[in-house]
């Protein structure tokens, strides 16, 4: 029997949630239009009401995250004890709630905070502790719950690892993007999902 994982689900979407305080505590500071996205030179290229910014996109975010988490449970039960993997990927969407959402408010309040570099911060240090725990794996956790599957453990092990350096290589190079121009972060990231999708074929071909 597939089984959801209440305990992650419930306290994920809590922290979505979170924001909404925050939100609640500088509403009177805050003007009637807030920035919503940012473009890659650290400028405002969309706004949204007060309403939305503070209340309405921390609820999508928690209906988004009990979506994937149900998913994740549904298709790809696991059983016996889970690995970390897993764990630390449904945690993303709820680390991006409160880190888009508390940029949201600084910036109206006067804060000179770069929102390429905080997010990269964020998605680099992410990269680097999910490719340490990829490896980690077994074939037995995760046999046909990706695809593609490699078809015996010895390429299974391999294809993890190969991803598992991909993702900890360009985790530190988006740590060290910061330090660079807004377009070198960018270009990692489409770098990045190119070898990532190389990687997937080269592992069907295999296959």
């Amino acid at each position: 029997m597939k089984k959801i994982d209440w305990k992650t689900l419930i306290s994920s979407a809590i922290v979505c949630l979170l924001p909404i305080l925050l939100g609640l505590i500088f509403y009177a500071k805050l003007p009637e239009k807030m920035p919503i996205h940012f473009n890659i030179n650290n400028e405002v290229d969309a706004y949204a009401s007060k309403n939305f910014a503070l209340f309405g996109i921390p609820i999508l975010m928690t209906v988004l995250q009990i979506f994937c988490c149900s998913i994740s449970d549904w298709k790809g039960n696991i059983s016996g004890k889970k690995p970390k993997f897993i764990t630390i990927v449904k945690w993303i969407i709820p680390i991006l709630s409160i880190v888009i959402s508390v940029i949201m408010i600084e910036i109206p309040l006067g804060s000179t905070v770069d929102v390429r570099k905080s997010i990269v911060l964020v998605l680099g240090i992410l990269y680097i502790i999910m490719g340490n725990y990829m490896p980690k794996m077994t074939y037995d956790q995760m046999k046909g719950k990706i695809h593609p599957m490699p078809k015996n453990e010895r390429m299974y092990k391999k294809m993890m690892r190969m991803m598992g350096y991909t993702f900890v290589i360009f985790g530190f190079g988006l740590l060290g993007s910061i330090f660079l121009e807004p377009i070198v972060s960018f270009g990692i990231i489409i770098v990045m999902v190119i070898v990532l999708l190389i990687e997937t074929v080269l592992v069907g071909i295999k296959n």
